[in-house]
């Protein structure tokens, strides 16, 4: 059975670094799977609007274009979620899809269902400017919670940056980068 990837890409601007990484990545690691794409900017969805529908009962009473993500979030065996890095965090694009988890933490919390853990994460991240500590920081806490609300079993980041000054493509450098995380990362043994 082939297993199914959802790729969500949280940029505002398509065919640029954000897409490039993401589109590379999945080339590169990821030929044999079933892969879907979701372009966030093309989705029409609102923010969470905090009405705890969800608490009664076990998905969101909003309906728009997130109606049809949740299925394939609940049967996807990987999940790739790449964003551009603003102020140290995910573009408000993402966030506000992230925040549409909501139905996940209400039905584990409030609802005390048992979900199951059984996908892999990726954070993939672009920061424009020049490498700094902790510039990764604040996307990592926010996709860390992404992931775990959604049932991942494990999962990890990459992170470009300084790509203001070089678009991301398809070079030896990327390339590289992306192969040694995968061969000095474990969690990548149950992808196969």
């Amino acid at each position: 059975m082939t297993k199914k990837l959802l790729a969500l890409m949280g940029s505002e601007r398509r065919h640029r670094s954000t897409e490039n990484f993401l589109d590379i990545f999945i080339e590169e690691k990821f030929k044999a799977f079933d892969v879907k794409k979701i372009i966030l900017k093309d989705l029409s969805f609102s923010n969470c609007i905090s009405c705890y529908g969800c608490a009664k009962v076990p998905r969101c009473v909003v309906k728009d274009d997130m109606t049809d993500i949740y299925p394939l979030i609940d049967n996807s065996d990987v999940v790739i979620f790449a964003s551009p890095i603003y102020f140290n965090s995910v573009s408000a694009l993402s966030k506000s899809f992230i925040d549409r988890m909501q139905l996940y933490w209400s039905r584990k919390f409030l609802r005390k269902e048992v979900l199951p853990k059984n996908k892999l994460g990726f954070g993939l991240f672009v920061g424009g400017a020049p490498l700094t500590d902790q510039q990764f920081l604040g996307a990592e806490l926010v996709l860390k919670h992404f992931f775990m609300a959604i049932g991942t079993k494990k999962y990890t980041y990459l992170e470009l940056s300084d790509t203001d000054k070089r678009e991301v493509q398809k070079t030896e450098e990327i390339l590289t980068y992306i192969n040694k995380h995968f061969e000095e990362n474990s969690l990548y043994e149950s992808i196969s």
